[in-house]
């Protein structure tokens, strides 16, 4: 399997879920066809598409080890498997033994031509971050332009090698500078510890913007939300640059079997 990617950050309130749906979307808008994984219980993700799901058609095919639940967005060329406040009884159900490999062998399963699949991962370093690493070969790390967000930075590589001994493809292969104000001292002195320390892995940096904080409320990327914006701008450029470090400025499309095909349709509901 090809082209998975993690965008997960240990630490709350860094831009996690904002990049992964931005990121997904600017993809979908750029002619790929995108699966956008929603493994947060809070469901965040599939808010910010539109849509509302109790999590418990993901937790019942984790259990079940079958396809992922997937359904259409009402972004073109994006589908979603949307997630909620029930699936965090999976971290007492798979707490022991391989159950943080479950996810991987559903995703093997579930039916689609995407070029990518993204997952938003829970803030924390559960059994779900886990299931998500060990599914992905890259790692996206959204992070905050302070002090407190470079601690972040360096838990989560720490967690990613402890992966690794796992899951050899795994790489950080991106740091997205979020929120950032760079008129700000502090700003400047983040990045250039951040370049010292993944040099090369660096994104443009996300700017601190009004139509960011909006676009969840409306329920569609900040791309659909405000079409011309800093924020849509924003992410359009870092979609591009990092294509080129996921490979996916050529298309390369994942090929699941077609074993087990679910429908959720029944469960989610529009905003």
């Amino acid at each position: 399997m090809k082209q998975v990617v993690s965008v997960v950050n240990l630490k709350g309130g860094v831009g996690k879920t904002t990049t992964a749906v931005n990121l997904a979307a600017c993809w979908a808008e750029q002619g790929k066809k995108v699966l956008l994984v929603d493994l947060d219980p809070q469901g965040s993700a599939s808010i910010c598409v539109g849509i509302m799901s109790k999590g418990r058609r993901l937790l019942d095919a984790m259990q079940k080890i079958i396809a992922l639940p997937v359904v259409p967005t009402g972004v073109t060329g994006l589908d979603l498997v949307p997630s909620g406040p029930e699936l965090a009884a999976a971290r007492q159900i798979f707490v022991d033994g391989p159950g943080d490999e479950i996810f991987a062998s559903c995703l093997r399963q579930t039916t689609g031509d995407w070029d990518c699949v993204i997952i938003d991962c829970p803030p924390s370093l559960d059994v779900l971050t886990m299931s998500s690493l060990l599914a992905s070969q890259h790692v996206i790390v959204p992070v905050e332009a302070s002090f407190l967000g470079l601690n972040g930075v360096r838990q989560m590589r720490a967690a990613v090698e402890s992966a690794k001994s796992r899951n050899a493809e795994l790489d950080i292969r991106a740091i997205i500078p979020c929120r950032a104000q760079p008129r700000r001292r502090i700003h400047w002195e983040i990045m250039d510890r951040l370049n010292e320390m993944f040099p090369g892995k660096v994104s443009p940096i996300i700017h601190e913007n009004v139509s960011l904080a909006e676009a969840p409320g409306r329920g569609t990327p900040v791309i659909i939300s405000a079409r011309i914006s800093r924020g849509s701008d924003d992410y359009r450029l870092v979609s591009l640059w990092l294509a080129e470090h996921v490979g996916l400025e050529e298309k390369q499309v994942i090929e699941f079997s077609h074993d087990e095909l679910t429908h959720p349709m029944e469960e989610v509901s529009s905003l």
